[in-house]
C-alpha cells in the first residue's frame, strides 16, 4: 500500500502528459472524440501541476474528473457537431455544390429536359410540372439522384 501512495504522490506534469498522449493515440485509433477530452483534461491537470506544485494526487484526480466531464459534456454538444458536419468535404459530389445556382434549359420533353450547368449538361425537372423551353434560365431547387430538380426564375 506505501507503494502505491508513494507513486500517486509522485504524479507530475510528466505522468499528465503521458496519460494525454496515450488518451490522444486511442483518439486516433477509435476517430470518435470521445477520448480527445480526457486527453485535454489530463493536459489541464499536467499544467496545473507545473503552476502549482503542491497540488496534492487528491486534488489532480478531482480536477481531473471534473475537467473530463466538463470537456466531454461541452465537446459532445457543440465541437462534435461542428466536426461532424465540417466532414463533408463535397469530394466527388459536385452535383451538391448546384443548388441554388442558375442554369440555362438546353433540350426539353415538357416537365423534364436537360440543363447546362457550366460545361456540363444534367438531367432536369421542372418542381411544379410546368413546362422547360429551350433557353430558359431556372434555378437548382434540389438533386435527386442524378436529376436536377429546377424552378422556373
Amino acid at each position: 500500500m506505501d507503494a502505491v501512495i508513494a507513486f500517486l504522490e509522485g504524479l507530475n506534469l510528466w505522468w499528465w502528459l503521458g496519460l494525454a498522449g496515450l488518451f490522444l493515440i486511442g483518439e486516433l485509433v477509435t476517430n470518435t472524440t470521445y477520448l480527445l477530452w480526457p486527453a485535454a483534461a489530463a493536459l489541464l491537470v499536467g499544467l496545473l501541476t507545473l503552476m502549482f506544485p503542491g497540488l496534492g494526487w487528491p486534488w489532480q484526480f478531482v480536477i481531473f474528473a471534473v475537467a473530463s466531464m466538463i470537456f466531454l459534456w461541452a465537446g459532445d454538444r457543440w465541437v462534435r457537431p461542428r466536426l461532424k458536419a465540417g466532414s463533408d468535404s463535397g469530394l466527388n459530389t459536385r452535383a451538391t455544390y448546384l443548388v441554388g445556382q442558375r442554369v440555362t434549359v438546353v433540350s426539353t420533353s415538357g416537365a423534364t429536359g436537360r440543363v447546362r450547368a457550366g460545361d456540363t449538361e444534367w438531367s432536369a425537372e421542372s418542381i411544379d410540372g410546368s413546362a422547360l423551353e429551350v433557353g430558359q434560365s431556372v434555378t437548382v431547387s434540389e438533386l435527386r439522384g442524378t436529376t436536377l430538380v429546377v424552378q422556373p426564375g
